[in-house]
């Protein structure tokens, strides 16, 4: 499983959030996968992570750390990224915005020193690729494993709908999976916290988020664990489903990983639950009969 699969919420200020162990029991009751929790701003690093990470780790979270990159410090912020990883995160996520705009050589460097701590890297910006043409969405998308546009549809005067399919639209061309984070704060309703996981479910992608913990009330705390999404990549995209469920009733698939890679060995022990190569090979004798008889 990849850390950026299911759902997940952001936690900026952690004491605005309330106790760890109540974080994290929270966090379980509303079946979030894992949490992404401020780790450094710039090359600064914030230890509050150290104080949720055993304890979410020993409720199977998992704990992703995130930090606002200014770029201008390239080694001082992965140092601050690699103490993360040393208080035991399971990954990291650069929120690059207006500092990369016009600066493709900042992101260039951030991420040659972030590709030195050698863990699962995602980056996180603003949420419609082609209002910001200037932001280097190339570099960093061959960079990093991951894409998590900011889709704040109300802060975008946006539908849900239409915020997802503008972020999409931009973000698909580059080829990396794209996990979203939705919007928490302000006066988003508990229906469209909701209707943001199910067209993100409905897409086939493979996580989403909610940015932030501490700036939802209980209502909407309440709307993410209404909202399914579960851990992994169990998501059977809607244009799949039928086909999907008659390979498992069949049991020419086992109904587990449904978006996962297919290699060649895969390929050969479904062509050979479909009887598919034992087709082939009789063709074949059909063949060489007939080329005997002329």
């Amino acid at each position: 499983m990849n850390p950026w699969e299911g759902k997940h919420i952001w936690i900026w200020e952690l004491e605005l959030c309330g106790a760890p162990q109540n974080v994290v029991n929270k966090a379980v009751a509303l079946d979030l996968a894992g949490l992404l929790i401020k780790g450094w701003d710039g090359s600064n690093y914030w230890p509050q992570i150290e104080s949720i990470v055993e304890k979410a780790h020993n409720a199977g979270l998992i704990i992703g750390a995130w930090g606002y990159s200014y770029g201008t410090n390239p080694s001082g912020e992965a140092e601050a990224a690699r103490r993360c990883l040393a208080a035991g995160a399971d990954w990291l996520v650069i929120d690059a915005e207006a500092e990369y705009e016009q600066y493709p050589s900042r992101a260039q460097a951030v991420l040659k020193a972030f590709r030195l701590l050698g863990a699962p890297l995602g980056y996180s910006s603003f949420g419609i690729p082609s209002y910001h043409t200037g932001f280097p969405w190339q570099i960093f998308s061959e960079a990093c494993a991951v894409a998590i546009p900011q889709v704040y549809w109300g802060d975008f005067g946006m539908t849900v709908d239409r915020a997802l399919s503008s972020s999409l639209n931009g973000l698909m061309t580059y080829g990396l999976p794209v996990a979203p984070a939705g919007q928490l704060y302000d006066n988003v309703t508990a229906d469209a916290i909701i209707r943001f996981a199910d067209i993100c479910k409905n897409a086939g992608l493979p996580g989403i988020s909610y940015w932030s913990w501490q700036h939802a009330d209980e209502t909407k705390l309440a709307a993410v664990g209404s909202a399914v999404y579960e851990k992994g990549r169990n998501n059977v995209s809607d244009w799949a489903k039928a086909s999907w469920d008659k390979a498992k009733l069949k049991g020419i698939m086992d109904g587990t990983d449904p978006q996962g890679t297919v290699t060649r060995e895969m390929l050969a022990v479904v062509l050979d639950r479909c009887g598919l190569l034992d087709a082939v090979k009789v063709s074949q004798k059909v063949v060489d009969t007939l080329k005997q008889q002329d």
